[in-house]
C-alpha cells in the first residue's frame, strides 16, 4: 500500500488536474497523506549577467534596478506558485483527504528525487509527456530521471499531446 505519494506537478493545467485526480484516488485507498510539489526552475533568460572579464579584473554589467526587477519578478513567480498549491491542497482536504506541499527550487528531476527521498514518499506520481530523439536530448526527460534514480516507486502518467497544447 502506498502511504506517502509524492505528486510532481508541472505549469499544465490539463495535466496537473489529471494527475491531482489519481493521486488521490491511490491515497484515499489507502487512507494515505499525498505532498504536492512543485519545483521552480530558475529562469535563465532575463538573469543579468552579473559580471565581465577585462585584463584589469572583473567589472560588473548589472545595474541595480535590472537586479532588483529581476528578484521582484523571481519573488512573484514563487508566490503565486505558492498560492497555486495552497489552492490545491485545500481543494483535496475538502474532500477530507490529508495534504502537504511542497515548493522547490532547481532541476525538476533532482528536486523530485530529493524531496521523495527526504519526505519517504512510498510513491512519486508524474506525468510523463514521451519525449524522444532531438526534443528529449535538448529538453530532457524528467520523467526518465526520475524512475531511474528515485528510492520509491514511480507511475508517470502518460499525458496526451492534446491535453498539453489544450
Amino acid at each position: 500500500m502506498y502511504k506517502r505519494v509524492l505528486v510532481a506537478l508541472g505549469n499544465e493545467e490539463a495535466v496537473d488536474e489529471q494527475l491531482l485526480s489519481e493521486a488521490a484516488a491511490i491515497a484515499q485507498t489507502s487512507h494515505g497523506i499525498l505532498n504536492i510539489l512543485h519545483v521552480l526552475l530558475p529562469p535563465n533568460s532575463g538573469f543579468p549577467d552579473p559580471v565581465y572579464l577585462t585584463a584589469d579584473g572583473m567589472h560588473s554589467t548589472v545595474s541595480t534596478e535590472s537586479f532588483q526587477l529581476y528578484l521582484s519578478e523571481w519573488q512573484t513567480l514563487q508566490k503565486e506558485n505558492q498560492k497555486f498549491l495552497d489552492e490545491q491542497s485545500s481543494q483535496l482536504m475538502h474532500q477530507g483527504m490529508a495534504v502537504e506541499w511542497t515548493q522547490a527550487i532547481g532541476d525538476p528531476a533532482r528536486q523530485i528525487c530529493k524531496v521523495a527521498q527526504t519526505w519517504k514518499a512510498d510513491l512519486i506520481l508524474m506525468g510523463r509527456h514521451n519525449r524522444s530523439g532531438v526534443e528529449e536530448f535538448f529538453l530532457g526527460s524528467v520523467s526518465n530521471y526520475v524512475m531511474h534514480h528515485a528510492t520509491c516507486s514511480v507511475i508517470a502518467v502518460q499525458i496526451p499531446k492534446m491535453a498539453v497544447s489544450a
